[in-house]
């Protein structure tokens, strides 16, 4: 009979798994009206929260008891998830992508700004005095 830590040692994306009270947060998150209100806002529709759903009960079955393929959906869930998310960022073509920083990147701040800066910084020698 192999033991946790052989388990373990086959697969070896293990790593990507988070503690299942971020996936019942993401969850809770989810069904909340805020959550719902996001979604209408972001995507026009309501997000279908059942893949979280499983996702929690999987690590759930993980931990309790430590069945290898739970482990697998759950870690073929985080795989989508993250790149779900490298695309979605991928595909934001709001901002230009720089190739150089530009060229006046550390010019000197301008009189308001220094002058700021000074006042906030004897506020905070003063409070600490």
């Amino acid at each position: 009979m192999a033991t946790n830590s052989d388990k373990s040692q086959e697969i070896s994306s293990e790593w990507l798994i988070r503690p299942c009270e971020e996936y019942s947060d993401e969850l809770s998150y989810c069904r909340s009206w805020r959550g719902r209100l996001h979604q209408r806002y972001m995507l026009g529709q309501r997000k279908d929260c059942a893949p979280i759903a499983e996702a929690l009960h999987s690590c759930m079955f993980w931990l309790q008891r430590q069945d290898a393929q739970e482990l697998k959906k759950l870690i073929v869930y985080e795989e989508e998830r993250h790149i779900r998310r490298k695309l979605s960022s991928e595909n934001n073509d709001v901002w230009q992508l720089r190739t150089r920083p530009p060229s006046d990147w550390n010019a000197p701040l301008p009189d308001w700004a220094r002058q700021r800066a000074e006042s906030i910084g004897k506020q905070k020698r003063k409070d600490t005095a």
